[in-house]
């Protein structure tokens, strides 16, 4: 608590509330949190009669800025100058279910503001809870054509895969005068030996050139004699 060495109440906080349908918005800060790890910095949101104000903010005596935090009440008597408020908060012990009969006092506050005699029901949360609430809730990325891939399909379409070396050497690219090797059949077949001629029968030896029969005996009576 913010406190002077006299002992006179030094306020621990501002708050500035304006006016919006059906209620208020507003922050305050707190210069006294209350604790090392306590919020500075809270906004609410009011349901209620509208209004405005500037006041002083004074934590209740073993309280900090966190135990003003989530569902609560307030009450509120102003003639513009002074305006009072009481604020509450509402447990819910993890029920999610508020009991306003069991709500405490967390914080007073004094100051200026519109002329008001009315109660209002309120919601306190530091500014990194509502950008969480946003994040989760309200900003989801928008779905893809990828999002209904699988994660391993995903990432090979992203271009950052890694692919291993092939276990077997890989087929070389067939040119087009390749990919005709084998042609429409037989008739345009290639091949890769050496051309040979067409076959042509071979030439018989001297002797086996002589007639026989009479005519080779008389031709060899001839010879002989």
């Amino acid at each position: 608590m913010a406190e002077s060495q006299n002992k006179v109440r030094w306020p621990d906080g501002a708050s500035l509330s304006l006016p919006i349908p059906f209620g208020r918005i507003g922050g305050t800060y707190y210069w006294s949190p209350g604790s090392p790890t306590a919020p500075h910095l809270t906004l609410a949101r009011s349901f209620g009669m509208p209004g405005a104000g500037l006041n002083a903010v004074f934590l209740r005596q073993g309280t900090t800025s966190n135990d003003t935090l989530g569902s609560g009440v307030s009450g509120n008597v102003s003639t513009i100058l002074p305006s009072v408020t009481l604020d509450g908060t509402v447990p819910e012990n993890g029920s999610y279910i508020p009991r306003p009969w069991k709500s405490g006092v967390t914080a007073v506050e004094a100051g200026i503001g519109t002329p008001n005699v009315s109660a209002a029901i309120t919601a306190t949360y530091t500014p990194q809870q509502i950008a969480d609430f946003m994040s989760r809730y309200l900003l989801t990325p928008a779905m893809g054509p990828n999002d209904e891939l699988s994660s391993f399909a995903r990432t090979l379409r992203s271009g950052f895969a890694a692919v291993d070396a092939p276990s077997e050497p890989t087929v070389a690219y067939l040119g087009p005068r390749s990919q005709a090797s084998f042609g429409t059949g037989m008739g345009d077949w290639r091949s890769s030996t050496v051309p040979v001629e067409p076959w042509k029968p071979a030439p018989l030896a001297a002797s086996q050139q002589e007639p026989g029969g009479l005519h080779g005996l008389m031709l060899d009576y001839m010879r002989n004699n």
